[in-house]
């Protein structure tokens, strides 16, 4: 069995503006993981502390991986369809 080949329309430069943003999605997570080793630190010297900025994170985290997992959704949305011209263009569309 032969494999398929795709065409893919996505232009160079939506490509690299897909890698950009994913790159910038992976800071945000570092972000996020050294918030959260920061309260474990915390958590070790003042647990008053720890609860507070525990508190202050999910307020925060929460509304930011909504956003973050809105952008991947797209991201992969559009990876996924990268050889259907009709939902590309429905996408850029919806812009």
């Amino acid at each position: 069995m032969t494999p398929k080949t795709q065409q893919v329309l996505l232009s160079a430069k939506e490509l690299e503006k897909l890698g950009n943003e994913l790159t910038d999605i992976m800071n945000v997570l570092a972000m996020n993981n050294l918030a959260l080793e920061g309260l474990e630190f915390a958590q070790g010297k003042d647990k008053t502390v720890a609860l507070w900025l525990a508190r202050k994170y999910n307020e925060v985290a929460y509304a930011q991986n909504e956003k973050l997992y809105d952008r991947l959704d797209r991201i992969a949305f559009l990876l996924l369809n990268s050889d259907n011209a009709n939902e590309l263009e429905a996408v850029k569309n919806d812009r």
